[in-house]
C-alpha cells in the first residue's frame, strides 16, 4: 500500500473521525480524502504523470497535505521548497528539479513571480487559496461530483517509488535534493509508533515548517498513519502557541529547540497547564540540556530527544523512561535502523571514542537528485555517511560530539565543538553558545566561542573561561570569547557556523 492510500483507508475505516483542524475549520477523514482526490484530478488534468515533480512554496496549511497525498496517489514527486530562501536560491532549486507545476500560497505570489521572470521550464503556476485553485483549474466541485472520486490512471505506484525531494538546508552553501520514497515514509512512521506508542488518540500540533523533513516525519505522517488528528498552525506568537496547546488539549508536538526556548520565555509560560501532554519531541538541532531540564522540572513534561537527517529520517531515539537520566544523549538507534560509529578507516571505534556516525536501513534515502557525485560520496557500500561525529557510552547511548568539519585540531589534540558548547551552556548565566575553530600560528587551530547571555553583562570573557577550568582540559577552553545578542540560524534552528567563522 503506497502512502497515497493512507487517506483512502482512513476515510473507509473511520469516515467521521477528525483528520485535521486549522483555525475554526475542521475536516473529517472522509472530507480530507475527497479533497485529496480533487487535487489528484487537478494534477492529472494538467498532464502530471508518474515521476513528474510538483513543487510547493507554502505556509503550513491543510492544502499542503492535500497536495502531498495527491502526489502520493498519482505517483508524482512533491518538492516542498523553503519559502525563506532568497529568489536566486529558489530559482536554482526549480531549475534543478524541473517541476511541471509550482503551487504557492497567496502570500508568496510576488516571490514566485520573480522566480517566474527568471525563466525555467515550469508549465503551470497555481495559487492555492481554498477553493480558488480548483476553480482556476477548471474544476467546479459541486457541479462535477466525480472530482471527489478515487482517481484512476494506467500506472502502478509502489513503495519503492520516489515520493518527495527535500532540499537540504545548505549550511555549507551547496543545496542538494534528497530523494525519499514511499517506503522511507512508511518505515519512518513505523519507527515512531514503535518508539513512542503513538496511536489514534494522539493530537499533534504541527507548527514546525512543512518544508523541513522534521515536521513531516515527526509531527504529521506518524500520527496520520496511527489514525490520530493534526492541528495546523504556523509558529508566530509563542504565547498563542501555548494557549492553543491548552485549548486543544494537544498531547504531542514536534518543534525545533529555538521554538521551545521561545515558549519557555513567553508570558503565557508561567500559568500554562501541560498536564494533558504525553510528551514533546525536538529535532533539527541539538536540544540544550538546561532547556530539557526546565521543561521537566517546571512543567512535568516528558521530553525526548532524537536524531535524524533529511537523508535518513529519524535515526535514534531517547526513550521516555531515559529522558531525565540520559538528558543530552540522542538515545539508541531505532529498531529498523543500523548505526555504526567508525574511524577514518571505516573500523568500529570502542565505547567512549569518537567517530563518524554511519547509517543503514529502510528510512535511508536513495540518492541526491541530479547529483551522482554527492550520492557516491555519501552512500558507500550501502551505508550513509552522516558527517556527524558521535560516541557511545558503556550502556550504548549515543552522544553527538560535533560535525566532522567542526572538528578542531589543536596542536594534535581533537576538540569537539559540541562538547565545548555543552560545557559553556551548563554555566547558569549562559543561554546559548556556538564554538568554531580559528587559525593559530603555533597550534594550528584553537577554539573560539560565540555566547548569548541570559542577561547582558552577566559575565565577562574572563569569568566564562574561569568557569570552564576544571570542566574542560585547558586546550579545549576557548581562546576567544565573543558575546552576541543572538546566533545566526537556519529555518530549522541549525547554527550558521560558516557565518560565525567569517566574524573571527
Amino acid at each position: 500500500m503506497n502512502i497515497g492510500e493512507w487517506s483512502y483507508k482512513r476515510a473507509r475505516l473511520w469516515p467521521d473521525r477528525l483528520f485535521l483542524k486549522q483555525g475554526d475549520q475542521c475536516c473529517t477523514n472522509r472530507e480530507f480524502n475527497e479533497r485529496v482526490n480533487r487535487m489528484a484530478h487537478i494534477l492529472l488534468a494538467k498532464g502530471i504523470q508518474k515521476g513528474d515533480r510538483v513543487a510547493t512554496v507554502m505556509v503550513n496549511c491543510s492544502a499542503f497535505f492535500e497536495i502531498f497525498f495527491a502526489c502520493a496517489k498519482t505517483g508524482a514527486i512533491i518538492v516542498p521548497i523553503n519559502h525563506h530562501l532568497a529568489v536566486p536560491e529558489l530559482v536554482r532549486i526549480i531549475a534543478d528539479c524541473e517541476p511541471r507545476i509550482l503551487i504557492h500560497s497567496p502570500c508568496f505570489a510576488a516571490v514566485v513571480e520573480q522566480c517566474r521572470d527568471c525563466g525555467g521550464k515550469v508549465e503551470n503556476y497555481l495559487q492555492h487559496a481554498g477553493e480558488a485553485l480548483a476553480a482556476a483549474s477548471g474544476f467546479d466541485d459541486r457541479a462535477d461530483p466525480r472530482a471527489a472520486t478515487e482517481p484512476v490512471f494506467p500506472w502502478e505506484v509502489t513503495l519503492g517509488d520516489p515520493l518527495l525531494i527535500m532540499f537540504t538546508s545548505g549550511t555549507t552553501g551547496h543545496l542538494k535534493g534528497a530523494v525519499l520514497s514511499h517506503e522511507n515514509f512508511l518505515f519512518g512512521s513505523i519507527q515512531n509508533l514503535l518508539s513512542y506508542g503513538i496511536d489514534a488518540t494522539y493530537k499533534s500540533l504541527v507548527v514546525a515548517p512543512l518544508f523541513h523533513i522534521g515536521a513531516l516525519v515527526a509531527s504529521a505522517t506518524p500520527v496520520i498513519y496511527a489514525g490520530g488528528t493534526l492541528v495546523i498552525r504556523d509558529f508566530d506568537n509563542p504565547s498563542e502557541i501555548i494557549h492553543l496547546i491548552t485549548k486543544e488539549k494537544i498531547n504531542y508536538m514536534f518543534a525545533v529547540p529555538v521554538m521551545y526556548k521561545m515558549m519557555s520565555k513567553a508570558p503565557a509560560w508561567e500559568d500554562a497547564d501541560f498536564s494533558h501532554v504525553n510528551f514533546f519531541i525536538a529535532g533539527g538541532a541539538p536540544m540544550p540540556v538546561p532547556l530539557i531540564h526546565q521543561y521537566q522540572e517546571e512543567k512535568g513534561i516528558r521530553f525526548v530527544q532524537g536524531y535524524g537527517m533529511t537523508e535518513t529520517l529519524r535515526i535514534t531515539s531517547l526513550d521516555l523512561e531515559d529522558a531525565r537520566r540520559k538528558a543530552g544523549s540522542i538515545g539508541k538507534e531505532l529498531f529498523h535502523t543500523l548505526v555504526r560509529i567508525v574511524d577514518d578507516a571505516g573500523q568500529e571505534v570502542p565505547p567512549e571514542a569518537a567517530g563518524e556516525i554511519i547509517v543503514k536501513g529502510p528510512t535511508v534515502f536513495s540518492r541526491y537528485w541530479n547529483n551522482p557525485e554527492a550520492t557516491a560520496a555519501a552512500l558507500r557500500d550501502g551505508w550513509f555517511h552522516t558527517g556527524d561525529l558521535g560516541k557511545r557510552d558503556a550502556e550504548g547511548f549515543i552522544y553527538i560530539v560535533g560535525r566532522k568539519n567542526d572538528l578542531i585540531i589543536c596542536a594534535g589534540e581533537n576538540i569537539y565543538a559540541a562538547e565545548v558548547e555543552h560545557a559553556i551552556e551548563a554555566i547558569a548565566q549562559v543561554s546559548e553558545a556556538a564554538v568554531v575553530g580559528i587559525p593559530d600560528a603555533t597550534r594550528g587551530e584553537v577554539a573560539a566561542a560565540f555566547v548569548v547571555l541570559r542577561e547582558a553583562g552577566a559575565l565577562t570573557a574572563e569569568d566564562l573561561t574561569a568557569a570552564l577550568r576544571g570542566r574542560l582540559a585547558p586546550y579545549k577552553i576557548p581562546k576567544k570569547v565573543t558575546f552576541v545578542e543572538a546566533l545566526p540560524k537556519t529555518g530549522s534552528g541549525k547554527i550558521h557556523k560558516n557565518e560565525l567563522k567569517q566574524q573571527c
